[in-house]
């Protein structure tokens, strides 16, 4: 009968020691690249919203965090369940409404995904360290420790005119054919889009105000601000 007994016993104590607390990996800055919360069925790539955002998280060595979404900030508290299980003892965040309805659809996904419980993994590649957060229910989150290379939207470049516009707004470039125009109101919603005159936009029957126009081109997406007088 001490056979079993003492199996028991060596079984605790393996378990105890190979219970080495979170890995020290995981004490930085991580920057998002995707989540997607179960019950919303979308990924949101940080990289292809616009206007561009860098959301990100710091984890301290007494598993306090604080971080950056779209236009929200975040602090809370984790604890350590098992080696690599997370569970959230405390998770805030602020509750400005972004002037862009993708932001807040993803400020919603994030935020939801960040409070709830999940397994973390940490693996390296060329680059840095990759930081996976998955849970079976509630989705999943993935980071690395260096933040997104600024993509093309950045780096294709337009000029449009008249600003302030009455009717209508001409968008030019030197080197980038336009595919595409969408026309924003300050709240994030889609007023127009024009898929065949794309070097001009008619704009007379918009209210008065702020607006974004998005210009799609074959390198990249940009976007401009333009009052419409």
């Amino acid at each position: 009968m001490k056979k079993p007994l003492l199996f028991l016993t060596v079984l605790l104590v393996s378990f105890t020691s190979a219970a080495q607390g979170p890995d020290p990996q995981l004490f930085r800055t991580w920057y998002l690249i995707n989540v997607a919360e179960s019950d919303d069925d979308v990924i949101r790539e940080v990289a292809e919203i616009e206007p561009p955002i860098t959301p990100n998280i710091t984890i301290s060595e007494n598993l306090e965090i604080y971080g950056n979404g779209a236009c929200n900030t975040f602090n809370g508290t984790y604890e350590l369940l098992g080696d690599n299980s997370l569970n959230p003892l405390s998770f805030d965040h602020t509750t400005e409404t972004c002037n862009f309805q993708s932001h807040n659809f993803f400020e919603s996904s994030f935020f939801g995904f960040m409070s709830g419980e999940f397994w973390y993994q940490i693996s390296s590649n060329d680059q840095g360290l990759t930081l996976s957060l998955n849970n079976p229910i509630f989705g999943f989150a993935n980071f690395q420790d260096y933040p997104l290379s600024i993509s093309k939207s950045n780096l294709v470049k337009f000029k449009i005119s008249p600003n302030p516009v009455s009717e209508t707004l001409f968008i030019t470039s030197e080197n980038n054919t336009i595919e595409k125009l969408n026309v924003y109101s300050i709240n994030g919603q889609l007023i127009l889009s024009e898929n065949e005159n794309t070097n001009q936009l008619d704009v007379s029957t918009l209210s008065k105000g702020l607006y974004f126009v998005e210009i799609t081109s074959e390198n990249g997406v940009a976007i401009q601000k333009f009052i419409k007088q």
